[in-house]
């Protein structure tokens, strides 16, 4: 049987928008971590466990303004220092240290595959939805208070057929929206290229191909001109980005670059009962697909994946042919026809 937990349209307020190199949205990281919170706090009670989870954004304004070219985050007055250590400074006509803060307002559907049997048919499952509404408003998602969430629906399927039925379903309650997906397929190939071209590249070139604007000065030979000299004009064209589609830069994980130490080893960690690793974050692209798109909503769920040293969120590996497949359409009125 196939179960999953869709919350539908849930509302963020001043959520953490700075994921590693990148800003815009919370990394999926972030998603991973409350979900496994709710899984936690949920074994005990009803013997389920949540795996994978979904994100599909609806809308979102992150806190920025842009007094030139740049753009700057609105900052908050949150000073890392005490409240003694912030009297002492100012008796010495100084000011507190600020921390560079990044804060978004998003709205997003979670779609969370749940693994285990709900019992108690109907009346069961109408005590968890309770359950989870509670739970998911006592706590923070990617650092962000929850203000509203729309609905929480339950949806199982066991036969191919209801499979389907479940899929149209879903996707007829997050549409319009645009579920995140790994692209890291993308940058591989882009990087093989670069290579198979001759140059000298490393691979953090080619995801940076995917987030920078570079422009290419294309000459305008006179009549009398075979070549251009230091004196042709030129036209300068933007250059296209590899690959089709809403392609973005994102976080995906971290990396290990330190030994792991046992508990109370390090000082002044969160939880002093667990051992204790340094680790840095890691980075591929991802994509911004229309729901509509999607052929499976099996194939959005992200997972966690743990290999040495690398501790990382990836979806499953799924044929992306079924996907590609379905080329960008703006005809919704025949997409909806189909459902």
């Amino acid at each position: 049987m196939s179960t999953y937990i869709v919350l539908e349209r849930v509302a963020v307020q001043n959520a953490n928008c700075i994921a590693g190199f990148t800003w815009g949205f919370p990394a999926i990281t972030h998603f991973l971590g409350f979900t496994h919170n709710l899984s936690m706090k949920l074994q005990s009670k009803y013997k389920i466990q949540l795996a994978g989870c979904g994100v599909v954004s609806h809308q979102h304004q992150v806190h920025i303004y842009r007094p030139g070219l740049d753009y700057r985050f609105i900052q908050g007055k949150y000073p890392t220092a005490t409240n003694k250590q912030a009297k002492e400074l100012h008796k010495k006509g100084k000011t507190p240290p600020i921390v560079e803060e990044g804060r978004m307002h998003f709205t997003a559907s979670l779609i969370i595959e749940c693994q285990g049997m709900i019992a108690g048919g109907e009346s069961g499952i109408n005590q968890l939805k309770d359950e989870l509404e509670k739970l998911c408003y006592q706590q923070k998602l990617a650092g962000g208070v929850i203000n509203t969430i729309h609905s929480i629906t339950i949806h199982s399927a066991d036969t191919q057929d209801e499979k389907k039925k479940l899929n149209r379903r879903v996707k007829q309650l997050l549409m319009p929206g645009r579920v995140l997906m790994d692209r890291s397929d993308l940058l591989d190939k882009h990087f093989d290229r670069l290579k198979s071209e001759g140059q000298e590249v490393e691979l953090v070139d080619a995801w940076l191909d995917f987030s920078a604007l570079k422009y290419k000065a294309i000459p305008i030979l006179s009549e009398d001109e075979t070549i251009p000299t230091s004196e042709t004009k030129a036209k300068w064209e933007l250059e296209p980005k590899p690959g089709n589609g809403w392609l973005a830069p994102i976080m995906t994980g971290y990396k290990a670059i330190s030994d792991i130490y046992e508990p109370r080893e390090v000082k002044n960690v969160r939880d002093r009962d667990v051992p204790v690793c340094f680790v840095e974050a890691t980075h591929s692209i991802g994509e911004w697909r229309g729901v509509h798109r999607l052929a499976d909503i099996n194939e959005s769920l992200w997972e966690y994946y743990h290999d040495n040293q690398w501790y990382l969120c990836r979806q499953a590996d799924v044929t992306k042919s079924a996907i590609e497949a379905q080329p960008p359409t703006s005809d919704i009125e025949s997409f909806l026809s189909s459902l």
